[in-house]
């Protein structure tokens, strides 16, 4: 069934008119009229509707009819009355047995109006202990009174869901004073989202689920208790036959179907709830933290002319076009500034002026004999230093496997440019003392791994010495 099947096409006009406001006003009135009588009249409607009135101006809509006497205050509430019909919120008829007119909201219009409530209600809604009464219903009736766990299975179910929208709109919630704590110049508006409004909701929803209806202790116990329920066929069969009862399915099947069901959201749900409890946790952590910095900023910002400069500018920044030309000429008659096409973080500041090279005759060079050597000492110190003897002796031993006596250039793994520089050390200090082999160079090249070396072959010196 679509939406506009149920409800009439104007029927949301009276929030898009421009006595929205008015409007508004009066469904509140209907509303608390509906939640403490049974029989509305129209004449305490009608009363209730010109006490709010008074002082305010109200547009005629194109299809007001006006009675004779003008537009006088009773006639206003009773157009407005009028749009109400009209528009499919109320019904007006007679009492039962007398002349006595009625006011009689529509089902859907009743929906309607407590939604606007809650949205036109600042307050906030005290949190149930949801996880308790959850796990308190599925305990009784499963230790006291079985032949009511179909009832409580429902309303564990009602509860888990009421759980699940608190819990959403608690991340929400806090979400939202996170962006207000970004848009905000204001230390004591932050002060007062901080100490007031966040506050609030953290000690009437985010205090009790952490603490008295903690989600982590009863988590566990309610997930036990389901699984048992499934488990046992008798009882199963109990609540099977109490929901027909109740609510006359066809079959059997119909029944089991729609307990299991149930049955099967709230373990789902308490799967989840764990992890959902946690980024609920991360975000209040993050926004305590993010808060308090912002206010410590704001507290400590920047009082230096500087500092001040850059509130002026954003406050030229922020102002609106019809006002921003007379905010320029307070600041040129006083502080001598210019307007400038562009601004950025740079323009306070004296622009770098750049030397241009000019070409002359580079200065001679006096090359120190003393100096070469030592730097040439110096460079073979820093490679002794991380290539020792022992480390390339090392490298050439690992050339040499399982007994061989000799290796080819073509044989020879290199991995790294530590490998390759270990072997031009190893050919350069093959003639030092006590060097345990010998090499021999042939012609031509080959790469190894992207390395070009020379055609050689490494021999151990005591099989050359067998040979000779």
């Amino acid at each position: 069934m679509k939406l506009f099947d149920v409800i009439p096409g104007n029927f949301f006009s009276v929030l898009s008119s421009g006595n929205r406001e008015i409007y508004f006003d009066a469904l509140m009135i209907l509303h608390e009229m509906f939640k403490f009588e049974l029989n509305i009249r129209v004449d305490d409607y009608i009363s209730s509707l010109i006490a709010i009135l008074e002082d305010r101006s109200f547009e005629l809509e194109e299809d007001d009819e006006i009675q004779d006497g003008g537009l006088t205050l009773s006639g206003k509430a009773r157009l407005i009355l009028n749009r109400f019909v009209r528009s499919g919120w109320v019904d007006k008829e007679f009492l039962d047995g007398s002349f006595i007119e009625i006011i009689t909201p529509r089902s859907y219009a009743i929906a309607i109006m407590k939604v606007l409530s809650d949205l036109g209600n600042s307050s906030l809604q005290e949190y149930n202990s949801l996880v308790f009464a959850t796990f308190s219903g599925l305990k009784q009736a499963k230790t006291e009174n079985e032949s009511h766990m179909y009832e409580a299975v429902l309303s564990a179910k009602a509860n888990t869901e009421q759980l699940q929208y608190a819990l959403r709109t608690l991340y929400h919630g806090i979400r939202g004073f996170l962006r207000s704590i970004v848009e905000q110049q204001d230390v004591n508006l932050l002060l007062k989202d901080h100490f007031g409004e966040y506050k609030k909701m953290s000690d009437r929803i985010y205090h009790p689920i952490k603490t008295m209806d903690s989600v982590h202790r009863y988590m566990a116990p309610i997930q036990s208790l389901l699984t048992e329920i499934l488990a046992d066929d008798k009882l199963m069969e109990t609540m099977r036959d109490r929901a027909i009862s109740i609510k006359k399915y066809e079959n059997e099947a119909a029944a089991d179907e729609e307990i299991i069901r149930n049955i099967d959201y709230i373990l789902d749900a308490y799967q989840t709830v764990g992890d959902l409890v946690g980024e609920i946790d991360r975000k209040h952590s993050i926004y305590t933290k993010s808060s308090i910095e912002k206010i410590q900023y704001l507290m400590t910002a920047d009082q230096t002319i500087k500092g001040k400069l850059a509130e002026l500018l954003k406050t030229y920044a922020r102002t609106r076009d019809d006002r921003r030309d007379q905010l320029a000429e307070i600041m040129e008659k006083n502080i001598c500034v210019n307007r400038q096409e562009f601004f950025d973080s740079q323009s306070l500041y004296h622009k770098n002026v750049k030397s241009r090279r000019i070409n002359t005759t580079p200065l001679t060079v006096e090359l120190d004999d003393s100096l070469t050597d030592f730097a040439e000492e110096y460079f073979w110190e820093q490679i002794k230093k991380g290539y020792s003897t022992a480390k390339i002796r090392a490298f050439v031993n690992n050339l040499f496997r399982e007994g061989a006596s000799r290796i080819e250039a073509k044989n020879i793994e290199i991995s790294s440019d530590s490998d390759f520089i270990l072997l031009i050390l190893a050919v350069i200090r093959e003639n030092d003392r006590g060097t345990p082999y010998t090499i021999e160079i042939g012609k031509g090249r080959i790469q190894r791994n992207g390395y070009v070396i020379p055609n050689m072959t490494i021999i151990k010196k005591e099989v050359q010495n067998n040979v000779e």
